[in-house]
């Protein structure tokens, strides 16, 4: 039997904690940990890019409601995961980068594609870490830092010659964190706040991602329950433009108590009094790793999350019922219907409504950036589906690898990845890694020929003879995923468009359904 070396004790200690599949991009310096996964049977999802290898394991996560794990090479390799680490924490999912680095006895001397990685991705993760001799410890800090508190990525550097090296026979003493507490002075704040949300006749509640996770959620939803609305995810990167939630960000000065599970950053208006008036109506919750808020003039409490909302959901006694106007802004209302087609193309509202039609429940939609794609956020939002947005970073282009990590989660219902041609642009390869893979998912690009945000803001700023760099040719993605393996339609009206979507979903292959739409300006505008 082959020693045990210390690329085979990091590949044990992750398939202990529930870990099936490390989505990855090869490169030397992490061969070590590549061939003890295989020879592990634990599953590789080979990408073909390592920004793609993160976004899919943020999709995993989300999915799954677990840690995820993206496994990419020193150098270039860890730079070009970056990207993917922003979104994983804005998104607040925990995530596991492992990188390769160069070897601890070079260190120093200018190694082959050596730099100090735990410098740079301290500045995106939770924490950074390097593997030691002691690589069970080295795995078990770095994972337990990424679901602990608000979930969110970390980081662990894989040193070449450690990753080669026989593994320590010594046991390491590691202990689990206990249960959350409150600190001593919060139940008697809590209990401030819990009369404030009992006596409102029309709260609000702003929830942080982490909060309304399925794998999380049911403290979130007791409150909400007892208060008898439901909450505003803070998770677009339009803040307060988001569209779902537009009658509800309308009145939303009119609340008369208003609870922020989560930063007051631009995402709830930075808690601006123009915004959502009266602030002495106004609670905050937020965490230790939250921006400090510039001025405080609103009940703030300084505590986990999770542990404060299990504690307010037990004592939310109901004083006076709430307001029928302000119930009924839940739950949220149904789109309005699409515009007619113009010579332009569809209207994106078509797409959406396309797409309504033939989701089932527990159908899984995949949201990139882009005014595509706001548009298509809007004509879902009544919808019960799982929604994945490109998170509070606004980041694009992660939509088609977000799709394969969902699909290789083997989780129910199909995958639709939606996305502008803009974003078609970055990782429209990896359907090479779908069809290698066997993964299915359907991707419905709108296709106007322009990054649609840019050029409408460039117009609206400087006129329509200033809208420069942001043209696009009517590029044919459909036959570059056709080239890649997938299967392609090129469709410019509804009959079409419906046609497309029924032969994807019968068809055992990821399809690309290239939609020309009109570019049409979203009403959820950039303010920031």
């Amino acid at each position: 039997m082959p020693e045990l070396t210390n690329a085979d004790v990091v590949v044990r200690e992750l398939m202990g904690r529930g870990i099936d599949t490390i989505f990855t991009v090869s490169g030397n310096q992490i061969l070590p940990v590549i061939d003890a996964a295989g020879r592990a049977r634990l599953r590789l999802v080979h990408m073909r890019h390592e920004t793609a290898a993160v976004y899919a394991a943020i999709a995993s996560s989300e999915m799954t409601g677990q840690m995820s794990v993206a496994l990419v090479s020193a150098g270039p390799g860890f730079l070009a995961s970056l990207q993917g680490l922003g979104v994983a924490k804005s998104m607040e999912l925990p995530v596991l980068l492992l990188s390769g680095d160069a070897p601890v006895n070079q260190r120093g001397l200018g190694a082959f594609q050596e730099l100090d990685q735990r410098t740079i991705a301290s500045a995106t993760c939770k924490g950074s870490f390097e593997l030691t001799q002691d690589a069970i410890r080295s795995v078990f800090d770095a994972c337990g830092l990424a679901v602990s508190g608000i979930p969110g990525p970390t980081h662990l550097s894989l040193p070449a010659d450690l990753l080669a090296a026989p593994a320590s026979r010594g046991k390491s003493d590691l202990r689990e964190a206990g249960p959350s507490l409150l600190d001593e002075d919060v139940p008697r704040r809590l209990d401030e706040i819990a009369v404030l949300l009992s006596n409102a006749e029309r709260p609000l509640v702003f929830a942080r991602p982490a909060a309304a996770r399925p794998v999380r959620e049911s403290e979130l939803s007791k409150l909400t329950d007892a208060l008898g609305v439901g909450s505003v995810v803070t998770e677009s990167p339009r803040g307060l433009s988001d569209l779902k939630y537009a009658e509800i960000f309308a009145r939303m000065k009119d609340s008369d108590c208003l609870l922020l599970v989560g930063p007051a950053d631009f995402a709830a208006g930075f808690l601006n009094q123009a915004t959502i008036g009266n602030p002495r109506h106004v609670i905050q919750i937020d965490e230790h790793r939250d921006p400090t808020p510039h001025r405080v003039d609103h009940l703030y409490v300084h505590s986990e999350a999770q542990a404060a909302l299990r504690y307010l959901a037990g004592r939310i006694v109901r004083q006076k019922p709430v307001d029928p106007g302000w119930a009924a802004l839940w739950p949220i209302s149904a789109p309005l219907p699409a515009p007619a087609q113009t010579a332009e193309g569809m209207h994106p509202l078509a797409v959406s409504e396309a797409l309504r039609v033939v989701l089932h429940p527990d159908d899984t939609v995949i949201l990139d950036g882009g005014e595509f794609c706001q548009w298509i956020r809007y004509g879902l939002r009544d919808l019960p589906n799982r929604i994945l947005w490109n998170g509070k970073l606004g980041a694009i282009g992660g939509s088609i690898p977000m799709a394969i990590g969902a699909s290789a989660s083997a989780t129910a219902g199909r995958i639709f990845a939606v996305l502008g041609d803009g974003s078609a642009g970055y990782h429209l390869s990896e359907f090479e890694t779908a069809a290698r893979e066997n993964l299915v998912f359907t991707a419905i690009i709108g296709n106007d020929a322009r990054w649609a945000a840019e050029w409408h803001m460039q117009i609206e700023r400087y006129g329509p003879d200033r809208a420069f760099s942001t043209e696009l040719t009517p590029a044919r993605y459909d036959l570059a995923a056709q080239g890649y393996g997938g299967a392609g339609a090129l469709v410019d009206n509804r009959a079409a468009l419906d046609d497309a979507l029924e032969a994807a979903l019968a068809s055992p292959i990821a399809t690309c359904v290239n939609a020309f739409v009109a570019p049409a300006r979203s009403p959820a505008v950039v303010t920031h």
